[in-house]
């Protein structure tokens, strides 16, 4: 009967470090499969960028440098007026078009970053509760 009462207090420790122990890996993977992606697209930031210059795109900070440079020149061209805002068949359009895509598709890899640090948070707070839960029982 007393094996039993310890298994049963062991349980739930065991399936919160389980789960700590997934989202930890689950947002490593993650995180080194967006990596990678960008790594795989061979984006450098120009040396002009504020920040990063010279520097290839392969995580959050460096996406947001290239970004933010694109949006830059983007809008240097255009007279500073966004994609949206421009008239049809102005000459400016297309590239604006494609600085605007570009520039999203960098924030969804920067979003996708912060996410897997999320999990990966999440998984270590689980990780020290469940120990926790295990000293306790």
């Amino acid at each position: 009967m007393v094996a039993t009462r310890e298994a049963m207090r062991a349980a739930p420790a065991a399936v919160v470090t389980g789960a700590g122990c997934a989202g930890v890996l689950g947002g490593l993977a993650a995180w080194l499969t967006v990596r990678s992606q960008l790594a795989g697209e061979h984006i450098v930031v120009p040396p002009g960028a504020a920040r990063s210059g010279g520097r290839p795109v392969k995580g959050p900070l460096t996406a947001y440098a290239e970004a933010d440079y694109n949006r830059a020149v983007a809008l240097k061209a255009t007279g500073g007026r966004p994609y949206g805002a421009l008239p049809d068949g102005d000459p400016a359009g297309p590239m604006a078009r494609d600085a605007s895509l570009l520039r999203a598709s960098l924030f969804t890899s920067i979003l996708a970053f912060g996410v897997a640090a999320a999990g990966m948070a999440v998984g270590l707070v689980l990780i020290v509760a469940g120990r926790g839960l295990a000293r306790a029982g």
